[in-house]
């Protein structure tokens, strides 16, 4: 069968795994049975592609099958905690632990952190409290140390720079010119959603800048890269008129300006 995962596109390799089902099983409270074939209509367990799939996919024998819609919550995953295992030796069951944990709740997220901390993410102290309960209890069985929630800031800018910024290359010979301007709410839940990200159709994304957000001809044509992780909502737009070489620069601002929107200047929180 064919396995996709939630970022599958019809058509691409992203996201999809040809497996075969080992077999299939039937849940019975506790115990399970093995059964050869299921008529329509009923819950069945698959033996043997959970290594392929986090949260949810879409198992299909057809090549051009689309997704099944993903779920979608009314809350999102907030509150974090950070866990760490009191003995060195036992940090593999913990990464196991987590991996069944975030299988087995929707909505948990569990991520490792630049730091290198290992953070849970749930809806509220509460849900992260029972998380933690049946990670220590179930899914790692180990003890571990938990730090306080940490939720995670965002920086922005609020109006127009007042001023323009001036940096200079090593050699003196060039000079940048920056002023920081805050987008509209509407175009970062765009840019998020996709609808206006990097992987929009350029063309389609200048006539809508122009129309919907009010932006100038030139500059809606000319963003040069999104941030943080290439695909924030924060944007770097190249509003220069007739300078030579300016291609040369664009790969180094684009890696500084993931860096800048990656850590903001307040308090190294990524920036939106």
């Amino acid at each position: 069968v064919r396995i996709q995962g939630p970022h599958y596109k019809p058509g691409s390799k992203e996201d999809l795994n040809v497996k075969n089902v080992q077999r299939t099983v039937l849940m019975m409270g506790r115990s399970t049975e093995q059964i050869a074939d299921v008529p329509c209509g009923n819950t069945v367990a698959l033996v043997g592609i959970d290594q392929y799939l986090l949260k949810s996919g879409t198992l299909t024998t057809l090549e051009d099958a689309h997704n099944i819609a993903d779920m979608k919550y009314s809350v999102s995953p907030v509150v974090k905690v950070a866990v760490k295992v009191k003995d060195g030796k036992e940090l593999p069951k913990l990464v196991e632990g987590l991996k069944k944990l975030s299988k087995s709740d929707p909505l948990v997220v569990c991520t490792t952190e630049e730091s290198g901390e290992h953070v849970i993410a749930g809806c509220g102290e509460l849900h992260v409290e029972i998380c933690l309960k049946d990670l220590r209890d179930e899914y790692a069985q180990c003890d571990f140390i938990v730090s306080d929630p940490v939720v995670s800031y965002r920086e922005t800018v609020t109006e127009l720079s007042h001023q323009t910024c001036l940096a200079k290359s090593p050699n003196k010979h060039n000079r940048i010119y920056l002023t920081a301007e805050p987008l509209a709410d509407e175009l970062s839940n765009a840019i998020e959603d996709g609808k206006m990200g990097p992987k929009s159709d350029p063309k389609e994304r200048a006539k809508q800048l122009r129309e919907k957000y009010e932006w100038d001809e030139n500059a809606a044509r000319k963003i040069w890269c999104y941030g943080p992780e290439t695909d924030g909502a924060n944007v770097v737009v190249d509003t220069t008129q007739a300078v030579q070489y300016l291609i040369e620069i664009k790969e180094h601002v684009n890696s500084a300006f993931q860096w800048t929107s990656k850590e903001g200047p307040l308090c190294e929180e990524n920036m939106r």
